[in-house]
């Protein structure tokens, strides 16, 4: 196939609160590691081997810039593609929101948008492709499976209402990827809407547009509980602890930095 101009956006401005037991801002799953490389860097690197790629925005919490930075790795060291860190919002819709806008102010000829969850370390070239091929035809498209489990809805009490055919019903993955300009017009209404938008599938097709199905990757899973990742624990209180002794060496640099400046006054007095 003829890989049209696209553009990504991988979505890491989260609180990682089912993953985060200890529940401190500062221990994203995104930034921790597996076999060598963190979930991020493992999360974005697959999109530079896509060819016609023309940009990758990467969304992180408010405050967090440097760690994010920290967890690309050497990604933002490599001229192939630029890697651009946007701040994100208080939700995904809004963080998303958030790099559309930017995107829109920068003239890459982008025809499609791919939006990737920064937790999903092991998606694959070739699910990008797939996905990409099935947004040509759709206009919208994403990576799918087959329910396995029974299907129920419940109350508030936690008891079932009712019974869903699972036969006609799917799991989503990312990436998710759209038609520009179109997505960013349907953000731009769903923007003043009340409608809580789970994803932007949802947000696509409320604004009109259709969203195509490709095969997804059981393999293609999201890091979302502790157990998720190798010695999680110990990574998360190594981090923490590299994370305070930052904060420390910067406090003594910035002291050093002012007593110089008061030998420098003393001395131009003198």
């Amino acid at each position: 196939m003829s890989f049209p101009q696209h553009a990504v956006i991988v979505t890491a401005a989260g609180s990682s609160e089912r993953f985060n037991t200890t529940k401190q801002l500062g221990v994203k799953k995104e930034y921790l590691q597996i076999d060598g490389h963190t979930v991020l860097y493992r999360s974005v690197l697959p999109f530079l081997q896509v060819p016609n790629c023309c940009a990758i925005l990467v969304t992180y919490p408010e405050g967090m810039e440097d760690q994010c930075a920290v967890a690309l790795e050497d990604l933002l060291q490599q001229n192939l593609v630029p890697i651009i860190l946007v701040r994100g919002g208080r939700n995904r819709q809004e963080s998303v929101y958030n790099a559309l806008k930017m995107l829109s102010t920068m003239a890459l000829g982008a025809e499609y948008i791919a939006i990737h969850d920064g937790a999903r370390c092991f998606v694959t070239p070739d699910l990008v492709i797939r996905t990409l091929a099935t947004a040509t035809v759709f206009k919208g498209a994403v990576p799918a499976l087959p329910a396995t489990d029974a299907l129920k809805t419940i109350d508030n009490n936690g008891v079932i209402k009712s019974h869903i055919d699972r036969s006609r019903t799917v799991g989503v993955q990312t990436p998710q990827i759209f038609r520009y300009p179109e997505i960013w017009e349907a953000h731009q209404a769903a923007k003043d809407s009340t409608t809580l938008y789970v994803d932007d599938t949802q947000i696509f097709t409320d604004f009109g547009l259709t969203v195509g199905v490709c095969e997804g990757d059981r393999e293609n899973k999201k890091i979302t509980y502790i157990e998720d990742i190798p010695e999680a624990e110990k990574q998360i209180a190594d981090y923490l602890n590299a994370l305070e002794e930052g904060k420390r060496s910067a406090h003594a640099a910035r002291a050093l930095h002012q007593a110089m400046d008061e030998v420098r006054r003393e001395q131009e007095k003198s």
